[in-house]
Order: C-alpha cells, then sequence, then structure tokens
C-alpha cells in the first residue's frame, strides 16, 4: 500500500457527557463511552522530514505514558476500590504496575490457559450476559502526567494500544469514557479534562468483563495494558481519518489508487499534497490532489500509476 503525506484543514470534536454507572462492565449493550471512533493507524507529524523518519517519540505532539504506574490489585471486583480516581485519594500503600504489562506476569493471578469454554468455567456456570464477581480481578491505575503549555489550544487525545478486558478512564477526578474490544486500540478526546502542567490519570480495568462472552478463543488470558500508552496532540484543524483503496488492472503492471479523507470540520477551501514513493522507483507522484466532495468526505479520482511491482511473498514491495 502506498505511503502517504497529507497536510489538511479541519476543526476539532469533543467527547459527549455522560452519566457513568460503575456498571458498564455488566451490560452488554454498552461496548464504549465516549470512545473516538476507529480509525485508520497513522501519526501526524510537524514536517515531512518526521514524517519520513516515522519516529512519534520525536515529535513535540507526543507524549509517552509507558513506565511505572501506581497500582493496586484485587481479587474479587466487589473489593475494588469506589473513590480512587479522585484527585485527593492516598495511594502511598499501593505497589507500582509497569505498563505496558501483564499483572499475571508481574505477580498479580496466574496466567490461564483456555481452549474450550469461558475462563470462569471452574467457579461460575455461564450466564450471558452475566459475569461472575468472584475471582474477577481489578486493577487500578494513577499517574501523575505532565501536559505541555505548548498543547494549549490542541486536541489532546490519549491513546490505548490494548487493555483487557476493558477500560474506565478519570483524569483529573472526571470521568471521561469507557472501552471494551480488548484487543483493539481505543482513544479518548481528553481535550476539555487536561490542563498545563500535572494532571491526574486513573484507570481501572476488570479481568472479565460482559465482552468476555465475545473473546472465547484459544489462547493464554492475561488481564491488563498489554500495548503503549500515550498522548497525542492535534492542531483544531485536522485529518480525522483516510482509506485507500489500491487495485491491479489486468497486465499485472498497472496499479490504481483511490484515496477517500474525513476531515474534522468543513471541507470546503481544503487542500492535499501527495508523495508517492517506492525504495528503487523513487517518487512516483509529488503534488496537489485533485478532490471531490462527498458530504462530509473528500474523495480522490483513480489515480494510474504504470510499471507497478505488485506484493508477492517471495519479493515484497512496500510504496
Amino acid at each position: 500500500m502506498p505511503r502517504l503525506l497529507f497536510t489538511l484543514l479541519g476543526i476539532g470534536l469533543l467527547s459527549t457527557s455522560y452519566a457513568q454507572t460503575f456498571t458498564e462492565w455488566q451490560d452488554p449493550n454498552i461496548n464504549a463511552v465516549n470512545r473516538l471512533p476507529m480509525r485508520a493507524s497513522y501519526f501526524a507529524y510537524e514536517s515531512a522530514g518526521q514524517a519520513a523518519a516515522n519516529d512519534k517519540s520525536q515529535s513535540e505532539r507526543f507524549a509517552t505514558l509507558d513506565g511505572a504506574w501506581r497500582f493496586l490489585w484485587v481479587r474479587d471486583a466487589d473489593q475494588r476500590p469506589a473513590a480512587f480516581f479522585r484527585t485527593d485519594y492516598d495511594d502511598r500503600s499501593w505497589g507500582t504496575m509497569p505498563v505496558p504489562g501483564l499483572w499475571e506476569l508481574n505477580g498479580y493471578g496466574d496466567p490461564q490457559y483456555v481452549n474450550v469454554g469461558y475462563p470462569w468455567r471452574e467457579q461460575y456456570a455461564s450466564n450471558p450476559p452475566l459475569v461472575p464477581v468472584k475471582e474477577n480481578h481489578v486493577g487500578s491505575y494513577r499517574r501523575e502526567i505532565e501536559i505541555p503549555d505548548s498543547w494549549s489550544g490542541q486536541q489532546i487525545v490519549a491513546h490505548f494500544g490494548s487493555a483487557t478486558s476493558n477500560l474506565y478512564l478519570w483524569v483529573n477526578g472526571r470521568f471521561v469514557g469507557y472501552s471494551e474490544d480488548s484487543k483493539l486500540e481505543c482513544e479518548f478526546d481528553v481535550t476539555k479534562f487536561v490542563k498545563p502542567g500535572k494532571n491526574l490519570f486513573a484507570l481501572q480495568i476488570f479481568r472479565w468483563s460482559a465482552g468476555t462472552y465475545l473473546e472465547d478463543q484459544d489462547f493464554f488470558r492475561f488481564s491488563g495494558l498489554f500495548r503503549s500508552v500515550f498522548l497525542y496532540a492535534k492542531p483544531r484543524i485536522h485529518l480525522e481519518d483516510l482509506w485507500f483503496q489500491t487495485g491491479l488492472e489486468p497486465d499485472n503492471a498497472t496499479g490504481t489508487l483511490s484515496i477517500r479523507l474525513l476531515l474534522s470540520g468543513e471541507t470546503a477551501g481544503a487542500s492535499v499534497h501527495c508523495r508517492i514513493t517506492h525504495p528503487t522507483q523513487g517518487v512516483l507522484l509529488n503534488g496537489p490532489l485533485a478532490l471531490a466532495c462527498d458530504g462530509k468526505y473528500l474523495r480522490s479520482r483513480s489515480l494510474q500509476f504504470e510499471q507497478i511491482r505488485p506484493w508477492q511473498h517471495e519479493t515484497p514491495e512496500l510504496y
């Protein structure tokens, strides 16, 4: 698939309000609260040079949240602390947990391998959508995060690469959102919850939730934050999502590419610069891209490229 660099215009969005109930983990009708829509995986760099280097840790728009967090683990779900997300909560007696980090590999609980049946099968008769409270481990996390002054006026997003089996998020004592889908990344707009300087981020994760009924596969069962966690800032005018559709003509040498873009606001007046390169063929396209407005989306005409080298397992080609 081609690698492209875009410069676009738009307006940011904020999370909607929600009265958090503490029972979302038991409700099959709630898969997410205030979670941003799933999107293509990309990072918006400040310059073409940074995009080419593709190291977001060097971007001023990026702040990693990986590392040691204050951590409290309880064996049964009804033992979890209720007010741990408050800014005046005393967590000095808590331990620490690395992020990314799995509880069972850091001294909390035991890894469980299940091939057939649900992970609670030895203790609880499955009764969808209910999940057990006993032996439903819960981990609570707290950490102070520094938000740079330079991020003022931008949209700030919290990114969680993977949380099993779910994730609750509070910032500075206020509920932000909830997410299931344990092997998918989730993002939350925290712009209205944070301030320049120190900010308290608090998380709570359950070993099992109503979503666990949909995750009965053959694999080791672990809990915690499996992948990296970070914050990033987006200009108020930015690209929300993008789609590439590629094709190959019958001659196996002519490639086609169509692009669809979603902006964060009005599409009128937006301009796009597109650069497509190949490691040995060099630059195939470098210039403005003609786009048509299709509601809230921008679409390109079908672009054609000659002497394309199709991807093969033996000779993989990356555009």
